[in-house]
């Protein structure tokens, strides 16, 4: 095994995480914060949506569901008997990138807390009659994702965005036309070609000591190994080009009286080296106080939005950068040019030095507020190793965001925002203004 000394102590840095590589491949990641009387346990492994087939998509997140609702010890009443019992959790899902596997316990519940992990994780059943509640579970929570106006603008966003068989053109719950297609055979192959422990990452944060849990993985999840199928793909999601030219779609939501907008284009990895810049960029343009300057001009000034921000989602690829709207169906165009005015005015101003600065403090001072719940700690040091940004990362993060110039930001927004090239997509009543 491969070994990294550790300390007792609370900051979150190279000698407080203890991390050890199992013989098996499984990266096992140890913060001891005697602080927290209970403790979070997360395996995360590399797979998810990304690889669903089109005609199958919402497998993984169906399958990840499943393996919840009973093992070969254990039925689904038993394993909620159990958790309920001690005040604990366990659950699992699917997002694109990332399976998770975790929950959350006592401190004197350690061993169960993980112990039941590896249960569900390592011998799952997949009982028939608990895939079928499952299913009409799913199946209501679709239809009413068909009738919410932001859903369905988002899906037909990114189904216009992303081209078919790209992982980001699905959704990752998946659609009504697609979840009747999985069926049990099917959960069980993706679970057999993608629980891998040598693509896994367990994390463990909480009044803990680092050696006893990693003795503890070793115990329950040391013998863990592939249970067979095929080599899983490359675990990349691969490089969108940018739109040319401006890309409208509508769909219609009967009963509805409000749009939801949705405007972007592909953004950029987290490990590409705009990204702290393009962070900075954002959340001046649509998140800080009530959205930013989206929120203010469109929204307070104009009058033309119930709500607008904007976001991006930078993981193993790159999602996208998107503007939300909510809007009258009369203000649609309206809010579109509106939208597209201050993506211009960021792109080629000199953001002013206050506003830079008052970007930086919310930006360096949100950080020390993530960490202060095991899940946040559990989550940063998840992204420090998925993403290779250092056990270091949270005594750098300070020194790299207040190193951002208005020159530099403003570059990268010139280079990386545009106000001609990007898809929009609304939904609700017939609009106004949308070409």
């Amino acid at each position: 095994m491969q070994t990294t000394t550790t300390k007792v102590n609370r900051a979150l840095g190279p000698d407080t995480i203890t991390k050890r590589v199992l013989e098996n491949g499984l990266t096992v990641l140890v913060y001891h914060n005697p602080t927290i009387p209970a403790l979070t346990a997360r395996i995360s492994i590399k797979g998810g949506a990304m690889y669903d087939p089109p005609e199958k998509a919402g497998l993984a997140s169906f399958a990840t569901r499943a393996m919840r609702r009973g093992t070969q010890n254990y039925t689904f009443d038993q394993l909620n008997e159990e958790t309920e019992g001690r005040g604990a959790s366990v659950g699992v899902d699917a997002g694109q990138a990332l399976i998770e596997a975790g929950g959350r316990a006592l401190k004197e519940d350690t061993r169960f807390l993980i112990a039941t992990i590896a249960e569900v994780l390592l011998r799952p059943s997949f009982p028939e009659a608990e895939i079928e509640k499952l299913r009409r579970q799913t199946r209501t929570a679709l239809s009413e994702m068909e009738m919410d106006t932001g859903s369905v603008a988002e899906r037909a966003f990114r189904e216009t965005l992303y081209p078919e068989g790209h992982p980001y053109h699905y959704r990752t719950s998946g659609f009504l036309e697609t979840l009747d297609n999985i069926k049990r055979e099917d959960m069980l192959a993706f679970y057999g070609r993608y629980f891998r422990p040598e693509r896994g990452i367990l994390v463990v944060v909480g009044d803990v000591d680092p050696e006893e849990i990693v003795s503890l993985a070793q115990e329950t999840l040391g013998g863990w190994k592939a249970s067979g199928g095929e080599e899983p793909e490359p675990y990349s999601v691969p490089h969108v080009p940018q739109p040319v030219g401006a890309k409208s779609v509508f769909r219609p939501v009967p009963g509805k009286t409000q749009n939801d907008l949705v405007l972007g284009f592909p953004g950029l990895r987290r490990t590409d080296p705009d990204y702290y810049a393009f962070d900075l960029m954002n959340l001046l343009l649509g998140r800080i106080g009530l959205m930013g300057r989206l929120g203010k001009n469109v929204r307070d000034e104009q009058g033309l939005a119930y709500y607008a921000g904007s976001s991006f989602e930078a993981g193993l690829g790159a999602g996208p950068w998107a503007v939300r709207a909510g809007l009258n169906p009369t203000n649609v165009g309206k809010a579109i040019t509106s939208i597209r005015r201050e993506i211009e005015r960021m792109r080629t101003e000199l953001i002013p030095q206050d506003e830079l600065e008052g970007g930086k403090k919310f930006m360096t001072g949100v950080l020390p507020l993530r960490l202060e719940t095991s899940d946040g700690i559990s989550r940063t040091i998840l992204e420090m190793e998925l993403f290779g940004l250092g056990f270091d990362y949270i005594s750098k993060y300070p020194t790299i965001i207040n190193a951002l110039t208005p020159e530099y930001v403003g570059e990268v927004a010139n280079r990386r925002l545009s106000s001609e090239n990007y898809v929009a997509s609304a939904a609700g009543p017939p609009v106004e203004g949308l070409e």
